[in-house]
């Protein structure tokens, strides 16, 4: 072993010496001699880099100086294929072929080319001769050959030929990332997880495993193991902004606000100009009850994007809440200017109006509302309370009716309904209508209690609630 690390480092610093060499050669604009395996390690060191034109160029002085070397010219192909000069990379490869039918390199390098024009049965035909005549570092070719469908997008061909690369060689790493990729692709994120683990037991400190573990994680609502995830990606690198951001976004998504706002605050030391992480910071902030500073950055995301629906809306929420709903009005509004189509907006506006004794606006708002979206009970009962207390009684119970017959029924409805029967005196269907609530989600009287609260006067609501007070906390749907 020892003599074999002594052999790359010299293989290392020899190579290096070829490459410095090769430099001082094009600064001195002189021809100097390289054998194919120099040129080949001198293109691969600018491929390696993305730069191309060297690569190219590398090849052109070989060809000069090795004109029939096979070698070269497969090199040569491989670098018009990087550069995506498809037709080029076809037109060598096409020569290559002819004087070397069976090479797998010339065959899979052709099917890729047929793939990126889609043309997929000459692409198939190729990749076939290429897998039946590779003996030596079959895991390579096949991998290769998968990459080709990843860059087409064709991620169930491109598992078929993934994990044929694994059978030859189960430690491949690149091949076990991209298995993980393409299942990631084709939505079976189970797979997904497996293959990722599968490559960190061989490379722990891959910092772009363990993000798109993260974000597999999140997207399966598992954010205590996206969080995880993503810590572990950021102990490899502190500055990964994507991981920031993210676990940012999965501790808002569990409810650990401060936490989150300390994260986006990390997060905005990389990218201060970020709309929408002062956005989220302040969506934090209104979640605990902390307006003064959801509003200073609600303001600030506006004034960084004036075409900011939520930020507007956001801002017109505090307003709102603050018991400023003249002030609410025109920032609700301009956030409807810009997205028209926010159920949540149109009725936050519909309150608004409400407060300020504007009937007919609040009308209005309400029954767009509900064109927008008829399956969210709050939006029901918003409109129904602005009728009744302009004293629509029928119009009111019709309107939660309605509400009862649509995706948005629940309990919340139907304690709706139960009080307003009560004011009406029609105790008879207050009580199936107490009942029914009741029994679908007993905690939820303690709302009822909030709206109704002369109501607990009478003695039959209280002895009703207490009957079934045996549900305790759990809420019971029937």
């Amino acid at each position: 072993m020892m003599w074999e690390e002594s052999r790359d480092n010299f293989e290392s610093k020899e190579f290096a010496a070829v490459l410095k060499r090769y430099k001082q050669m094009l600064t001195e604009q002189r021809t100097e001699f390289f054998d194919v395996g120099d040129f080949e390690f001198i293109a691969d060191q600018y491929i390696d880099k993305s730069q191309f034109s060297n690569a190219l160029q590398a090849c052109e002085i070989a060809l000069r100086q090795h004109p029939n070397s096979i070698i070269v010219k497969i090199k040569k192909a491989q670098i018009f294929l990087s550069q995506l000069k498809v037709q080029k990379a076809v037109q060598l490869l096409k020569q290559l072929e002819e004087l070397e039918q069976t090479n797998p390199d010339i065959m899979m390098m052709l099917g890729t080319c047929y793939n990126l024009q889609g043309e997929n049965q000459k692409a198939t035909e190729y990749f076939r001769k290429a897998e039946q005549n590779s003996f030596e570092e079959r895991d390579e070719l096949l991998y290769n050959i998968g990459i080709s469908f990843i860059q087409t997008g064709a991620y169930e061909e491109a598992l078929g030929y993934l994990k044929k690369a694994l059978d030859e060689n189960p430690e491949h790493e690149p091949v076990l990332y991209d298995l993980a990729f393409c299942y990631e692709k084709v939505g079976n994120d189970p797979m997904a997880i497996e293959y990722y683990n599968k490559y960190l037991d061989i490379d722990p400190f891959s910092e772009s495993a363990w993000y798109n573990l993260g974000i597999i994680y999140n997207r399966l609502e598992d954010y205590m193991q996206a969080i995880d995830a993503y810590d572990y990606a950021l102990a490899i690198d502190e500055n990964y902004a994507a991981a920031i951001f993210n676990k940012a976004n999965a501790l808002s998504a569990i409810e650990r606000f401060q936490e989150s706002i300390a994260t986006y605050h990390n997060y905005l030391k990389i990218d201060p100009d970020s709309v929408d992480a002062h956005l989220y910071v302040a969506d934090c902030y209104f979640q605990l009850d902390d307006y003064e500073n959801a509003g200073t950055y609600y303001d600030k995301t506006v004034t960084m994007e004036p075409n900011c629906s939520d930020g507007w809306f956001g801002a017109g929420l505090v307003m709102l809440i603050s018991d400023k709903p003249g002030e609410a009005v025109p920032l609700l509004l301009r956030s409807l200017e810009i997205n028209p189509d926010c159920a949540e907006c149109w009725n936050a506006l519909g309150k608004a109006y409400a407060a300020l004794d504007k009937f007919k606006d609040a009308k209005n708002a309400y029954l767009k509302t509900l064109e927008l979206d008829d399956e969210i009970a709050e939006y029901w009962l918003s409109y129904a309370d602005l009728m009744f207390n302009k004293s629509e009684y029928e119009e009111a119970i019709k309107i939660l009716e309605e509400a009862e017959n649509s995706e948005a029924a629940c309990a919340a409805i139907h304690y709706r309904q139960a009080g307003f029967y009560i004011f009406l005196d029609n105790f008879e269907l207050a009580r199936e209508k107490l009942t029914l609530a009741l029994t679908e989600d007993y905690p939820a009287h303690v709302d009822f209690m909030e709206n109704f609260p002369t109501f607990l006067l009478l003695d039959w609501v209280t002895a009703l609630i207490a009957k079934y007070s045996y549900l305790g906390g759990e809420s019971t749907i029937l």
